[in-house]
């Protein structure tokens, strides 16, 4: 990753995280009832980022890994939170890499990040973690999933904002973004945010789906998606969800899981029967499926 750009860093930094925090931070359960006995297993290591250590949370597909996953949660949030998801992926053949980044509500309140910190040091995650993914398996193919919060650090190691943050990740093949909080001014909302975006991207959304103060209508992750230069990209509007979406407590969350895994089996791991599955599939009465 290119140096990042300090001075226009701070300067942008809390636009994005006004954007995707608030939801985040209230829906978030307390530390002690983050519900982490249903989380699958995970090895936890100390990874030295910047100065600091991130407290990086890495789950082991079960048989043959296909490929990596970075996978950066939402605003408050943690990984304790993603065990549905994490649970999916490792079943599909997935190593996933979970940091706690420094905003979240599992973090003592004394040692958590602020909201223009947490953006700067999530960057610095996605940079560490994917370089560790690196050492972990070489030759390992890797994949970002993010929700909210987590869908724009995920889209920025896809590309997304390059020129201006340079945090772009080589070895990431495709992102799947829950519940993005779309185009924010000054940021993704600038003309040309999305034209370095280099790889397949998935994007999991609903009519309840809303980010305040910046995605307060479900529509601007409708928007994000009609953004993106020309290339592999699908939306998937679920009938019903929320923001929430991704905790697997709503109606349609299997059926989204598996165009998930599929997805990312076809574009990161090269597989050509998941890629047939995938390209075969068509809305239903749950799911409405677009591509462009």
């Amino acid at each position: 990753m290119r140096p990042l750009r300090p001075l226009l860093l701070c300067l942008l930094a809390p636009l994005a995280l006004q954007a995707c925090a608030a939801p985040m931070v209230a829906q978030q359960a307390a530390p002690d009832q983050a519900g982490s006995a249903a989380l699958p297993s995970a090895r936890h290591v100390a990874l030295p980022v910047g100065g600091r250590t991130l407290d990086l949370s890495v789950f082991d597909a079960v048989g043959e890994p296909a490929a990596a996953i970075f996978l950066s949660h939402g605003a408050g949030s943690s990984p304790e939170r993603l065990a549905p998801l994490i649970g999916a992926l490792q079943e599909a053949g997935f190593v996933v890499l979970a940091p706690r980044h420094g905003d979240s509500l599992t973090i003592p309140e004394a040692e958590r990040e602020d909201i223009r910190a947490a953006f700067i040091s999530r960057t610095a995650d996605l940079n560490a973690v994917s370089a560790y993914a690196a050492e972990l398996h070489p030759g390992l193919a890797l994949a970002g999933v993010g929700h909210s919060y987590g869908s724009l650090i995920a889209l920025m190691g896809g590309g997304a904002l390059d020129p201006m943050f340079g945090a772009r990740v080589p070895a990431m093949k495709a992102v799947v973004m829950f519940s993005s909080p779309g185009p924010i001014p000054g940021l993704t909302g600038t003309p040309g945010a999305y034209d370095t975006v280099a790889v397949p991207t998935l994007t999991i959304t609903g009519p309840q789906d809303v980010a305040q103060p910046f995605a307060g209508d479900p529509q601007v992750q409708v928007a994000q998606f009609e953004a993106l230069p020309e290339g592999d990209h699908t939306l998937l509007l679920v009938e019903g969800s929320d923001h929430s979406f991704v905790y697997g407590e709503e109606d349609g969350y299997d059926e989204a899981i598996a165009l998930v895994t599929r997805f990312l089996l076809a574009k990161v791991a090269g597989d050509a029967e998941a890629a047939k599955r995938f390209d075969e599939a068509r809305s239903s009465e749950r799911i409405e499926i677009r591509r462009r």
